[in-house]
């Protein structure tokens, strides 16, 4: 106990363990929703016990985290009057994980920042390293470090988490994170451009097109947006690695097919009329299913994980998508359908107003910061907004524990 007591903060208990937790937090998304809610939870827990035997009230002082409350009950009332009960009520009780998760990674980030980057933020970077080692090492023999061998779709990487395909979303959440750590410990820019260019062949590699594509929006944001502004050397870092990320696609014949022929080939045919792209593309019967499912519940949608049971509904099947026979799926594959058809304008209201809320502090409070760990959780929360792009659940275990991970390190104040 006595080690424990003084492992990273000198005589603070609670913290020292939540410490522990946060640390391998990455570790438990390479394993499974199991672990990761155990260890969300169990943090949670001790958070609370700590504010509670210390009276930190003023940590539940800013607008941001009133909207996020009210959300909570609104989800909770919305599984009553949605179309399952069953269905709702768990997860959206549940949600109440993720926002103790986020402020208190924010309470940690701030009052001891100092450790929290020396522990915390260096040990998510290193292992987010290992996991680049691990893809890289996966596309050249077709297996990982640990055996797993590549799926049995072409043009894809699943590196530690095997047979599930979405190694993206996790590269997505920490990519920027690991950058600015990077950066923030070696003060050195050819060391953060090669990085870049490393870490974004290995996005492209993984085969993910809509979280490559929200990597390439952060990724030249990030370098132009950064306290050093050398111009010249970001723009000639982005223009190598897009010329890198061309050959590869082109060069290969799987990502040929993934992001030319299955992406933009249909984009650049159907640019002048963006309905056609997504009548022709895989996602836009989810969409379209959605959209639907919304305009026949507008007020408060059809309640939590309940888009899985409506959209098998025959009276959503529309011919002019070329998928529509795969419209019914876990969720619509988008985080602004997903809200709409699920909690209607309400939910999506209270979203609109959270998220208001959270970029005017975070503002605020960049420009007194300037902190590059700031920066680069503004950049995926943003990036994670972008309409269109195909998502995962946002209300998902490993999806919304990389989120909330993020949007932890959004605000910098004193408390």
């Amino acid at each position: 106990m006595t080690n424990i007591r003084k492992l990273f903060i000198d005589d603070e208990y609670i913290a020292n363990l939540n410490f522990i937790l946060l640390i391998i937090l990455p570790i438990s998304l390479l394993v499974g929703s199991a672990v990761i809610n155990f260890i969300v939870i169990l943090f949670d827990l001790l958070f609370l016990i700590e504010i509670i035997r210390k009276k930190e009230k003023q940590i539940f002082k800013e607008k941001h985290l009133y909207i996020l409350i009210i959300i909570w009950f609104y989800l909770i009332i919305n599984s009553f009057i949605g179309i399952n009960l069953e269905n709702s009520i768990i997860r959206s009780v549940g949600f109440i994980r993720f926002v103790i998760l986020a402020i208190g990674i924010n309470y940690y980030f701030n009052k001891y920042y100092n450790q929290f980057i020396k522990y915390i933020i260096k040990f998510w970077s290193i292992i987010f390293i290992i996991v680049t080692i691990d893809l890289i090492f996966e596309s050249i023999f077709g297996f990982n470090l640990i055996g797993n061998t590549s799926p049995a779709a072409k043009g894809r990487l699943s590196g530690f988490l095997g047979e599930e395909l979405k190694i993206g979303n996790f590269y997505f959440g920490f990519i920027l994170i690991t950058l600015s750590y990077i950066f923030l410990k070696l003060k050195n820019n050819y060391v953060l451009f090669v990085s870049s260019i490393i870490f974004i062949i290995v996005a492209l590699l993984i085969g993910e097109r809509s979280n490559f594509l929200k990597i390439l929006f952060i990724l030249p944001l990030f370098l132009f947006f950064f306290q050093n502004k050398n111009f010249v050397k970001k723009f000639f870092v982005i223009l190598i690695s897009l010329t890198i990320l061309f050959l590869v696609v082109f060069i290969n014949k799987d990502y040929k097919t993934r992001f030319w022929e299955m992406l933009f080939e249909p984009f650049i045919q159907y640019s002048m009329n963006p309905i056609e792209f997504l009548k022709n593309m895989p996602y836009g019967a989810h969409y379209d299913t959605a959209y639907r499912i919304f305009n026949e519940n507008k007020l408060t949608g059809v309640g939590l994980k309940n888009f899985r049971i409506e959209s098998g509904n025959e009276k959503y099947k529309n011919t002019e998508f070329v998928y529509t026979h795969k419209r019914q799926n876990t969720h619509p594959h988008q985080l602004h359908f997903e809200i709409l058809s699920e909690l209607g304008l309400v939910g999506y209201f209270l979203f609109i107003l959270f998220f208001y809320f959270s970029f005017s502090n975070y503002i605020k409070n960049y420009k007194r910061s300037k902190n590059l760990f700031q920066l680069s959780s503004f950049l995926f929360v943003l990036a994670t907004l972008i309409p269109l792009l195909p998502s995962g659940s946002f209300f998902t275990t490993y999806s919304a524990s990389i989120f909330w991970i993020n949007y932890g390190l959004l605000f910098i104040k004193k408390y």
